[in-house]
């Protein structure tokens, strides 16, 4: 099944559940208590205005805190009504900013599916509104809020999964292992939020907008900060690269392939980009005034140059080292270049003595020489960039990253030129699809 197909399919499968869901929820219990509906609607103006506070997090990609309100709402009023207010607020939320029709949809039906099987284990473990009995009942709480982010983050991991072929629990935990911190303090913080409401009623609410607020701007100056941060490493090191025409990109392109093989032996998402940042740094060092020349230098290099070419990961790892935040990757910069037989430099280690971020690098930036076009020769494809990483297994690459890297299906990503290494969102797969709806065939 093509990925256009699949991934609409499946948004058509979310909303088919979603509408069965909230009928079962119906079905279990059809009472509507009118007075625990209220705070429902209150909560959901709150979640409505977290919604419409999102702030970019990268591209098309949105990050919002409502998710707290929704949940706070569902304790309140374990109800089918709440959840179909909560789904009415969403639908009114996605309509004030411009997005794909079916981008809307499934924002909208995850929440409701989420929410409705998140207030049926809510129910069948015992738990009533805060409303009814104010005290925590640590089973029934603890496990609908569990129970809502899970399906939630479930639910965009597999139109992942679908769009990309990947293993949705793995995409799944790629994507919300480093935010598990977050959702753990989301248990007692949903509590407290349903609390505040049932002593303060609309004061309640009103603290609560303001955290919703104060999260929001926290959120927001945080990812500001951390793209600021990446856009200045990437000019300086565009920088660097205008030295030497041959190289451009290169540092972009190593970063990626990092990205990639580093998913594919399995590390997790802070490894990743930590190892993603340091390829990205691993050469800044040549903009040393004593690379200058030989970097201008057409053909060959002499001994003596190439004993000066071979100090830039010294270079390198001590312009890194002038960065507080990146301290834990200047050992990966450092020794980029060690061969896994101990004939690299600048320190001749060998074998897993050579940091994981440097030997991964090490092939990043092999596969980037190999796949790049060069005045002596043309870029080798797949089939001879695996014969030759093959070759050199054991010698000049770790034999079990080497074996993991050929073998696996995601090699074939490194020759895709518009697979950037990173997890897309559902917007952007959405967005992906779409564009390529209006790209007519070329033969």
């Amino acid at each position: 099944m093509s990925m256009k197909t699949s991934v609409i399919a499946y948004v058509y499968a979310i909303v088919a559940a979603a509408a069965a869901s909230l009928v079962a929820l119906y079905s279990y219990d059809a009472n509507v208590d009118f007075a625990q509906l209220e705070g429902a609607g209150w909560l959901t103006l709150v979640a409505f205005l977290g919604t419409v506070l999102s702030y970019r997090i990268q591209g098309s990609t949105f990050g919002t805190v409502s998710f707290i309100p929704y949940l706070t709402a569902f304790v309140l009023a374990p109800s089918w009504s709440t959840v179909a207010v909560v789904g009415a607020g969403a639908v009114v939320a996605e309509m004030v900013k411009p997005k794909m029709a079916i981008k809307r949809a499934f924002n909208v039906a995850q929440i409701v599916l989420a929410g409705s099987v998140s207030i049926g284990t809510y129910l069948v473990l015992g738990g009533k509104s805060l409303l009814e009995d104010p005290r925590f009942h640590a089973a029934p709480h603890a496990a609908a809020v569990v129970v809502f982010l899970v399906v939630n983050t479930l639910a965009v991991a597999a139109a992942i999964g679908f769009a990309e072929g990947k293993s949705i629990l793995k995409t799944w935990y790629e994507g919300n292992s480093a935010g598990l911190v977050y959702d753990i303090v989301a248990i007692p913080g949903v509590f407290a939020f349903a609390r505040a409401y049932v002593d303060w009623g609309g004061w309640g609410v009103l603290v609560l907008c303001a955290l919703v607020l104060g999260l929001r701007l926290t959120y927001q100056s945080k990812h500001q900060l951390e793209t600021t941060n990446k856009e200045l490493l990437e000019l300086f090191v565009q920088t660097v690269e205008f030295r030497d025409p041959y190289t451009s990109g290169h540092s972009q392109r190593v970063s990626r392939y990092s990205r990639i093989i580093s998913q594919v032996i399995g590390l997790g998402p802070k490894d990743i980009e930590r190892i993603s940042v340091a390829a990205l740094l691993h050469d800044v060092g040549k903009i040393h005034e004593i690379f200058a020349p030989i970097l201008s230098k057409p053909g060959r290099l002499t001994p003596e140059e190439r004993a000066i070419m071979e100090l830039h990961p010294i270079k390198s790892a001590e312009l890194v080292a002038k960065i507080s935040d990146l301290q834990d990757i200047i050992p990966a910069v450092r020794h980029h270049h060690e061969n896994w037989d101990g004939t690299g430099y600048p320190d001749r280690l060998a074998g897993k003595e050579i940091p994981l971020g440097s030997r991964i690098i090490m092939f990043a930036d092999t596969i980037d020489a190999m796949t790049t076009d060069r005045p002596y020769r043309k870029a080798l494809g797949q089939a001879e960039v695996r014969s030759e990483l093959l070759r050199c297994r054991g010698v000049q690459f770790d034999p079990i990253i080497c074996d993991a890297l050929v073998n696996s299906a995601d090699f074939a990503r490194l020759f895709d030129q518009n697979d950037s290494g990173r997890v897309h969102s559902l917007t952007q797969i959405l967005e992906l699809v779409r564009n390529r709806m209006k790209t007519p065939a070329v033969a």
